[in-house]
């Protein structure tokens, strides 16, 4: 009891010293106070912050007693100077009292604040740094996990890259003329190894076709149908006349056109009013001409055997491509629409069947083969090759050529 009455005498000491004439006689011995004071009374010294470092927010415990009560302020002041965090214990207590710091004491504050606080103020400080990780783009990076990286071409050997570019234009080849839109992932994979083989023996090489070719090879299928898509589109608009203009008139005149064209599919006839000459339309020959044909190295002169006879498959897709930009002026105005296989696969089919069906019904005449070789023909001129040169195979020379070379050299060697 005479312990709680020494607190109390001097804690309103502390705080009202004006109503005392004299410090107390029970203070001077302040053995017990000492005990108190150990957490209320000391400082905690800090590193001291630089002069650029913002004041630190002040956070006040709960007051465990009213002010009639000669309750005490505790103020608890986090700083956050780096790389560690601090926590001050500040008292309201008199400038003359700060000699009197006894730093074991200090040293056992510091440890148990330390204890406490820092843990979540650390736990927070990692939070942040993994709140900004996550907020920071990702980069590809190189390892020995080819589905963590971005391979490109370059990242090969020379001699990968061109076997690589071979590979990649073989089944840009296979996708146009075999399955331009492959159904499953597998279908995809399989084409790629096909053009992966062939390119290898046309190379005399033998390597492995590992999980990263196969993604970059594949990666061209979408690519594709961009190329296509974007140079159809110029071709269809000049030569069905639909116009750019966004008068009345003109806009009046391009959705009567796309619509007749859509009418019956009139697009696959040369005649498109009389609807006569079926598949012999000139926009057929201009698509091939443009994207296989261009010069004496694109793709078809190249990779000619894929191309000669030509595939059904290639008469069908350059038909469905005529119908996506033809859906693009039904409104009058010019709309972009996404090639894509979920909205014309079945176009495609459509398509390829009529053609499956049209051969059969004309097998008698061949009608089909000689619209292909017709096509074929004008293509080859086009990329500067000539037709009849374009389809001679070379041949080797006999052994009785080979007699003649001795018997000749034989009498060349008596006349000397």
């Amino acid at each position: 009891m005479e312990k709680h009455k020494l607190k109390v005498l001097c804690a309103a000491y502390k705080n009202k010293p004006n109503k005392f004439d004299n410090e107390p006689v029970e203070l001077l011995n302040n053995t017990d106070l000492e005990e108190q004071n150990m957490f209320l009374d000391h400082c905690v010294p800090t590193k001291r912050m630089s002069s650029t470092s913002k004041t630190p927010p002040a956070v006040f415990a709960p007051k465990s007693f009213d002010e009639d009560h000669l309750s005490v302020n505790i103020i608890w002041t986090v700083s956050a100077p780096k790389p560690f965090t601090s926590v001050v214990v500040m008292p309201p207590c008199d400038d003359s009292e700060d000699d009197s710091v006894d730093h074991t004491a200090n040293h056992c504050n510091k440890a148990m604040v330390n204890d406490t606080l820092p843990k979540v103020i650390t736990a927070k400080c990692q939070l942040q740094q993994d709140s900004d990780e996550e907020t920071k783009p990702s980069k590809s990076r190189k390892g020995s996990d080819s589905s963590c990286q971005h391979l490109k071409a370059s990242d090969f050997e020379k001699i990968m890259q061109d076997l690589l570019g071979i590979a990649t234009s073989i089944y840009c080849c296979l996708i146009v003329t075999q399955e331009h839109f492959p159904q499953t992932l597998i279908s995809e994979t399989m084409l790629a190894k096909e053009a992966w083989q062939e390119a290898s023996k046309l190379a005399g090489l033998t390597t492995q076709f590992t999980p990263s070719l196969v993604k970059m090879m594949t990666r061209r299928t979408s690519q594709v149908c961009r190329e296509l898509k974007t140079k159809m589109q110029a071709l269809t608009a000049s030569f069905f006349g639909f116009c750019t203009s966004c008068s009345t008139a003109a806009i009046k005149q391009n959705c009567d056109l796309a619509e007749s064209l859509k009418d019956g599919t009139c697009s696959v006839f040369k005649d498109w009013e009389k609807r006569s000459r079926i598949y012999r339309t000139g926009l057929i020959q201009a698509a091939v001409n443009d994207m296989w044909f261009a010069n004496r190295n694109d793709e078809g002169v190249i990779h000619s055997k894929y191309f000669d006879p030509l595939p059904l498959e290639i008469l069908a897709l350059i038909l469905t491509l005529i119908e996506c930009c033809i859906d693009e002026w039904m409104t009058g105005v010019k709309e972009y629409i996404k090639f894509s296989s979920a909205t014309y696969t079945l176009v495609y089919l459509v398509h390829l069947s009529s053609l499956w069906r049209f051969d059969e019904c004309t097998s008698t005449y061949n009608l089909l083969g000689k619209i292909g070789v017709n096509i074929l023909n004008i293509a080859w001129l086009h990329a500067g090759v000539n037709p009849l040169v374009a389809h001679t195979t070379p041949v080797g020379f006999t052994d009785d050529v080979f007699d003649d070379a001795i018997e000749e050299y034989k009498a060349e060697a008596r006349e000397e």
